[in-house]
Order: C-alpha cells, then structure tokens, then sequence
C-alpha cells in the first residue's frame, strides 16, 4: 500500500476557495476518518485525493510520487460510494470482475480476485444475484468487493453507510472494522458526517471546518484533550456543554459574562452528593430514558440548556432542581478565542 502526503493542497470553484491550505500526512496501513458538518470540504478532499476533481494549489503525493497530473485510473485508488454504484443488469459476479476485465487481467487471475475476496466478505452465495435481489447492506458489500479485487495502493470511502438503515448501519461498520484487520496494510480514507462511526473505524480522526484542518488525532486525543472549542463540541454525543467562565485563584467558576469558557461533557456530570461542590444546577426541562442511560436536559437560571448524561435509573423528573458536579480532571477550559488552556486542578 502507499502512503500519502498533502501539502498545501487548495481548491477554489471561481472565487469560493473550498479548501484553504491543507497539510496532511496518512500513514501506509493507516485507516483515517475525515468528519466535519456538511459543507467543510471533507468529500471535496477525497475527490481531490481519487482524481475526480483537480487540484488549485498544492501537492498530492501518492507512495513518493506527485500525482497532480496523474488520471485518476493511473492513480491505483479504489472508491466505494454512498450509493453503491452497481451496474444493475449485472449479476454480483460480473460487477467484481468488470473493473479487472477493463484492466486486461488474465481469467484466472480475475476468479482467484474474486473468489478470495467473496469469502472475505460472505458473498459467496450470492455471486449469481443481481443487485436488485440483495439487501442494503449485501449491495455495499458488493461495491466494497468491488474495491478489494482491484487490489488498490488506497482505498476511498464517501459516506459508505448513509444510505443503510441503524441495523445494517453497525453490522457493515463492524464488517469495515474487520476487513481493515484483515487487510492490515491497506491504506484507507473514510469520510462520514457520523461520529461513532469514527470514533469506532479510525486509527485517527481529521476534524475539518470551513476548508480547514482544526485537528488530528486518535479518537481519544480529541475526545480527552480537543484543540478548541469547536472540536470540543463536535466530537462527543451529546455536545459538550459550554458555559462562560472566570478564574479564581486556580480554579474556574461559572459567571455570566466571563471571558473564559468552560467545557463539561454530559458523560462526566453526575447528581452532586451533600456536601460536594456544585458545578451546575438547573431545573429538569426534559428526561430521555434510553435503558442503560438517562439525558436529562436542563435550563440554568439564565435559560441555557445543558444536558446531563446520567444513570439509567437514576430518579429524576421534569420539573425537578437539579445540583450536578464533576471530577475537576474531567473540566475543560478554553480562553477567549476558544482556544484550549491547561485543564483547571
């Protein structure tokens, strides 16, 4: 496999410049997560990445050659598209073999390809199916099949899983997760708007906004140390709850009107016990009981929302006061210009 190397890469259609100066390096046999809201340029990078789309400013570098120029047939990347991509007349069989045919490979090396990469994926029985004879979930793994048997320096993922419902959503995740173990030094690329798709596929994750890189790193660096407060509110579920702050002595207080900005995840809010130090308190707006956890929305005496992310069974009700705190390690902090400070002690 290859590895790959972005320098200052730009894009701009006309005068709207998509991506502002991207510096990236993916490891051989690294398996990366693009994520970032709708619009960022995470899809616009991958496309850059396969060739679909040119380059305005920059360099790709593809296992030690620039490849700017290169077609994107010539660049040995694989793509799997949110939308399958399956030529529909085509038996399962012949939609693997059809890129290697157009490559001239000999029939026997095209049925080993095939064959091999039918066992890997369970796909075995249904090499003689069409695609409209399938589930969601066989028809991806069809188009991930597809990508396998061409043997690819890279592969290329866009939202893979979009179109399936949250059952086959975790089995074919679960499916990616195993094929990445199995193929060890395969480089891959995945971009999704879902976070736990992420946090559970990625050896790092790409955080992007507006064309931007705000962070990179394995899923529990940003979740345990974020850069700034937008990584801080993007990567979690639910969103860190984000209150104003002021230092007193070593130790931050919520104030209205505070400069600073204080970071609490609802995972990390408990109901206080006598005695202990009330980071936050609100009355119960809403409770959502989901079996193994509680949220418990809350509004503070300014009207904010928070969200608490509680036990199960914890005993609580609308209407209720609420006093939550939290281990001060747990507390995150950020300056003025959202920007992540040492964590309060």
């Amino acid at each position: 496999m290859a590895q790959l190397t972005l320098t200052d890469v730009r894009k701009s259609f006309g005068t709207l410049e998509v991506l502002k100066g991207i510096d990236l390096t993916i490891a051989s046999g690294e398996l990366v997560v693009f994520v970032g809201p709708s619009g960022c340029g995470k899809s616009t990078l991958l496309r850059l990445i396969a060739g679909l789309d040119t380059i305005s400013a920059g360099t790709l570098d593809i296992g030690g050659q620039v490849v700017n120029d290169v077609p994107a047939a010539k660049r040995g990347i694989a793509m799997v598209f949110q939308s399958y991509a399956l030529y529909p007349h085509m038996t399962v069989r012949r939609n693997m073999e059809f890129g290697l045919k157009m490559a001239g490979l000999p029939r026997p090396e095209i049925e080993r390809r095939v064959m091999q990469t039918a066992r890997m994926l369970k796909l075995d029985d249904y090499l003689d199916r069409l695609p409209r004879q399938l589930s969601g979930g066989q028809r991806q793994r069809v188009a991930i099949g597809r990508a396998i048997t061409r043997e690819p320096r890279v592969f290329l993922f866009d939202e893979p899983l979009s179109n399936l419902d949250a059952a086959l959503r975790v089995a074919t995740r679960v499916e990616i997760a195993a094929l990445h173990e199995r193929l060890p030094g395969a480089t891959m690329v995945y971009v999704t708007l879902d976070q736990v798709e992420a946090m559970t596929l990625a050896d790092r994750i790409v955080v992007m906004n507006a064309g931007r890189i705000e962070q990179v790193g394995t899923p529990m660096d940003l979740y345990h140390r974020p850069a700034n407060l937008f990584v801080a509110q993007f990567i979690g579920s639910p969103a860190m709850n984000i209150l104003p702050a002021v230092m007193e002595g070593r130790r931050p207080r919520i104030k209205e009107g505070g400069a600073l900005h204080l970071g609490l995840r609802p995972e990390d809010l408990r109901p206080a016990a006598p005695g202990e130090d009330v980071v936050l308190s609100g009355h119960v707006t809403l409770v959502e009981r989901l079996g193994e956890v509680t949220l418990v929305h809350l509004a503070d005496a300014t009207g904010r929302s928070l969200i608490a992310k509680l036990d199960g069974d914890v005993e609580v009700a609308r209407g209720q006061q609420l006093d939550l705190t939290a281990d001060p390690e747990r507390l995150h902090l950020f300056d003025a210009d959202g920007q992540r400070m040492l964590r309060p002690t």
